[in-house]
């Protein structure tokens, strides 16, 4: 990160990324604008490492949608050695995955955070602020909520952490610590390891003797894989992609919480030369990869089917209110959005039937491709 910082100090940032002309999945270079990415955390950490405004990272990795598959990817966007950089020394651990295991969905960890939140907006502490509403959003928008009195209540709490509205925030508190039971599916603490999505594949693509999975170990379905009687196998994602040997808590690595019996592949996909997969889970990991085409080509080499989640891209306004979101693009972190259009693309191409009629998973601001 050093010789990183050296270059920039020769404002020279263009260094740090690469123009994509044409279409990473068709070669098309027939596209249209799309619309800019959402601030996130990664936008105001690598604008705040770059010391450049946010908005014109935002701008920089503009994304475009191809007019001939529909894929939206950016058509400027980080480079191999910064991404993992920035990855390793930025973002070096994966949040999402580890929330699944950390304990953080509890009352009492709830009440210690809106706590911190509150103080940082009583002592005007800027430099906290985003993060510890970013934290405190993510627990409250997991707990599940069932009546109709309970998802106002959630919705409106939400709405008053993003408007930092401490009134609102401290008076209803410990209602919505009440609240507090179990995690909704598909959410942060829950992410993808649901018991009816593992059925929704075996209905449609038959038994499942051998299930794999590549990206994070900590928050797919393995577990349920290994209950269901079948075999299993896990494939780290690219280090470059995706996060590497720093994705660690407390000195334990994510791939150590894999049970024992589960075969661990740990150079990636291109590694794999073992008995052909039945179905291979991709979760929120296609969407790092600048040379997807080339990773799908290996996909299907190896596994009779696949199943993708992936953020919902190009949110419309009514399902933004839902997900109490603005419709915006694809983030800065992700290289690429798909759609429906696009899945039908990549299951013609390949010669397999394609569904994405779960919806039980469309709260969570993801859409779950099946091509089999």
């Amino acid at each position: 990160m050093n010789n990183i910082l050296k270059d920039y100090n020769k404002k020279n940032i263009n260094k740090f990324f690469l123009k994509f002309k044409s279409c990473p999945l068709c070669s098309s270079k027939k596209r249209v604008i799309a619309k800019y990415p959402y601030k996130n955390r990664y936008s105001e950490q690598i604008s705040d490492y770059l010391k450049i405004d946010e908005n014109i990272l935002i701008r920089k990795v503009q994304n475009v949608k191809c007019k001939m598959c529909s894929l939206i990817y950016k058509s400027c966007w980080f480079n191999k050695k910064f991404y993992q950089s920035a990855l390793d020394n930025l973002a070096p651990t994966h949040p999402r995955g580890w929330d699944t295991i950390s304990g953080r969905f509890s009352k009492k960890n709830l009440k210690k955070e809106i706590d911190n939140f509150v103080n940082s907006i009583i002592s005007n502490n800027k430099d906290d602020r985003g993060a510890l509403k970013r934290s405190v959003f993510s627990i409250v928008d997991s707990i599940q909520a069932n009546s109709s009195f309970e998802k106002k209540l959630k919705k409106n709490y939400l709405k008053e952490i993003n408007n930092e509205n401490l009134s609102h925030i401290n008076k209803k508190k410990h209602k919505i610590i009440e609240l507090m039971d179990k995690p909704e599916r598909f959410k942060r603490f829950t992410n993808f390891s649901d018991d009816n999505l593992f059925r929704y594949i075996k209905k449609n693509i038959g038994n499942i003797k051998f299930y794999g999975e590549i990206g994070c170990p900590l928050w797919g379905m393995l577990k349920i894989a290994k209950n269901h009687g079948c075999k299993t196998t896990f494939i780290k994602g690219d280090e470059f992609y995706f996060w590497g040997k720093k994705c660690k808590n407390k000195k334990e690595y994510c791939c150590s919480k894999i049970e024992k019996t589960t075969n661990c592949i740990n150079n990636g996909i291109d590694f794999y030369n073992g008995k052909k997969i039945d179905f291979l889970g991709i979760f929120q990991y296609l969407d790092h990869l600048p040379e997807p085409i080339k990773f799908i080509k290996k996909v299907f080499s190896i596994s009779k089917s696949a199943g993708f989640i992936l953020e919902a891209e190009d949110t419309n306004l009514a399902t933004a209110k839902k997900l109490q979101k603005v419709a915006t693009g694809i983030p800065v972190q992700h290289f690429s959005g798909w759609d429906k259009n696009t899945m039908k693309f990549i299951a013609k191409k390949f010669n397999k039937k394609t569904k994405s009629d779960f919806s039980d998973i469309k709260i969570s601001g993801n859409n779950f491709f099946l091509l089999y």
